[in-house]
This record gives structure tokens, C-alpha cells and sequence, in this order.
């Protein structure tokens, strides 16, 4: 017995020294791949941003109380197709930036004049500002931020937004009627 015991534990001894004296060290490259994932929804889902504002006073009963909201609603996707998404992007902002501009309109503000000059402040913003303003600011920013995807507005109506984007020129001058910058509002 003693024998085979030693007998074993050289042969488990030479089995180690030769998973260790073995080079398998040796790297080769390899580009992996894999296509690319997406995440969808069922059909008719989407995503909702409301905003409520409730003012009510410490007064007697049946008082008033005044209460403001507002609220976007995107489409989730269903489907993946990345050419559609492309298109879709500028097409439901072609639609979102006119409900903008009249919920703007309705507060007394010149709605045309501000969304413009939210699009080209947001074109403008410099980089390293990102991520240090409020929520509200940089949920702004995204959504006055034109993707640099080489689309274009199909109607001419909205080619409007596009060069408002593209200005480059002081915001202020180029949209006087709109006293506000969408950096300086506090939420």
C-alpha cells in the first residue's frame, strides 16, 4: 500500500509539472463580432413625461387651487429596423417641435421664436457643460439636440428647425422675441 501511495504521488507530481512546464501562452487575435441588440416593446407601448404643478393656499375651504401640467408621449418601438428608427427620429420631432411651439404660444411667448433658439443654443452648448445642469435642463438639451446623422427635415415647413440647428450664430440676435434661454430657466 505505501508503495502505490508514492507511486501515485509522483505521478500526480510529473502530471502537475507538466500542466505547468506547458506554454499556453500563446495570444491570437481574434475579432469577435455579434450583431447588434435592441430592445422592444410590445405594440402600442410608450413612454410618458408629465410635468404637474399644484399651488393651493393655507386659507379657508373651497378655496382655489391651481394646478398647471404638461406632458410628451413617445411610441416605444415594436419592430427593429434601423433605417425606419433614422427616419422616425426627425419625423417625431417634426411633429413634437410645433406642439412645442404652441404650448409656448398658449403661455404668451412667442413659441416659433423659442424653439428655435432652443435648437441652436442646444447645438451650441459646449461639451464639457453636459450632465452638470438640472434634469429638466438636460432633458431639454436631448430633445433640442438634432442627431448628426446626416438626416434631413423631409418638409420644407420644418427645414426651419434644421438651420436653426446648423446657425452657429449668437441665438440671442437671431431670435429677440424669445427672452429666455432654455440653460437659464429653473426647474
Amino acid at each position: 500500500m505505501p508503495g502505490i501511495r508514492g507511486l501515485l504521488f509522483v505521478f500526480w507530481c510529473l502530471d502537475i509539472l507538466a500542466i505547468c512546464a506547458t506554454d499556453n501562452t500563446t495570444y491570437t487575435p481574434r475579432t469577435l463580432s455579434r450583431r447588434k441588440r435592441y430592445l422592444i416593446f410590445p405594440e402600442g407601448s410608450n413612454v410618458q413625461l408629465v410635468f404637474c404643478l399644484t399651488v393651493g393656499t393655507y386659507a379657508k375651504e373651497n378655496d382655489v387651487v391651481m394646478g398647471l401640467t404638461a406632458a410628451l408621449a413617445w411610441e416605444l418601438p415594436d419592430k427593429v429596423d434601423e433605417k425606419v428608427a433614422q427616419l422616425l427620429h426627425r419625423k417625431s420631432r417634426s411633429v413634437m417641435f410645433p406642439k412645442i411651439e404652441a404650448l409656448l404660444q398658449s403661455t404668451g411667448l412667442d413659441g416659433r421664436a423659442c424653439v428655435l433658439k432652443a435648437l441652436c443654443e442646444a447645438a451650441q452648448r459646449n461639451p464639457s457643460d453636459l450632465g452638470k445642469g438640472s434634469l429638466v435642463q438636460e432633458l431639454l438639451h436631448a430633445i433640442f439636440t438634432l442627431p448628426r446623422d446626416g438626416g434631413r427635415f423631409e418638409r420644407s415647413e420644418d427645414q426651419a428647425y434644421e438651420q436653426a440647428h446648423q446657425s452657429g450664430q449668437d441665438c440671442g440676435h437671431l431670435y429677440p422675441t424669445c427672452r429666455h434661454s432654455i440653460y437659464e430657466l429653473e426647474f
